[in-house]
């Protein structure tokens, strides 16, 4: 337990940029990106602001794993991408079991959810995406970063509403501490920006 725990990297994207550099600038320069949301998918939801990422970075993610994330896996594994080369490092078969990965999510996929329950209760349909369920589940951010980047030790998701990212962070450093890895991709993601979601966030006032 008296293993020293440093942070070698990090990586990140919100509303104030797509990479940490940026949204550390735009913060120092004392920017907001709260703003109006113009998120097409809002439907007939009008007047809503929040701090939404407009566009995401450009990738190489494989099409065959994008089309298994919902957009809060999409935003972790970008983010974990960027923590990862920042800090020079990478896995291989020889000490992937060693590297893992604790994501912290306030909610799930959303999108997914939306898109899902349209389908069914607006459009007809009889049945829902075979991948439904993989890509809604908390734990699946934490699935995609440790898919995306190879990592085969302690992986998990960690839900505790707004200190979901704190805990996920506590969580890898006590893995290392115990022994249980030597490298944790940690932090949190969420993309509540749905319509349902948003609805009932306008409910609490």
């Amino acid at each position: 337990m008296d293993r020293r725990v440093v942070i070698t990297g990090v990586g990140g994207l919100c509303g104030l940029g797509t990479d940490a550099a940026s949204m550390w600038k735009e913060m120092r320069e004392g920017r907001s990106a709260i703003g109006p949301i113009a998120n097409s998918e809002l439907h007939d939801l009008e007047g809503m602001t929040g701090a939404e990422i407009k566009a995401l970075p450009q990738h190489d993610i494989d099409r065959k794993q994008l089309v298994s994330m919902a957009r809060f896996s999409l935003l972790a594994v970008l983010a974990a991408r960027e923590a990862m080369r920042q800090a020079g490092l990478s896995c291989d078969e020889g000490n992937a079991h060693r590297f893992g990965a604790t994501v912290g999510v306030g909610g799930l996929g959303w999108d997914v959810m939306e898109e899902t329950y349209r389908a069914l209760l607006l459009d007809g349909a009889r049945r829902v995406g075979i991948l439904a369920v993989p890509k809604t589940m908390p734990s699946a951010a934490a699935g995609q970063v440790s898919l995306s980047l190879g990592l085969r030790g302690p992986v998990f998701g960690v839900n505790s509403a707004c200190a979901s990212a704190n805990h996920a962070i506590a969580s890898a450093v006590d893995q290392i501490k115990l022994g249980r890895a030597d490298v944790m991709v940690s932090g949190g993601s969420d993309a509540p920006f749905a319509w349902g979601v948003l609805k009932a966030w306008e409910a609490m006032r």
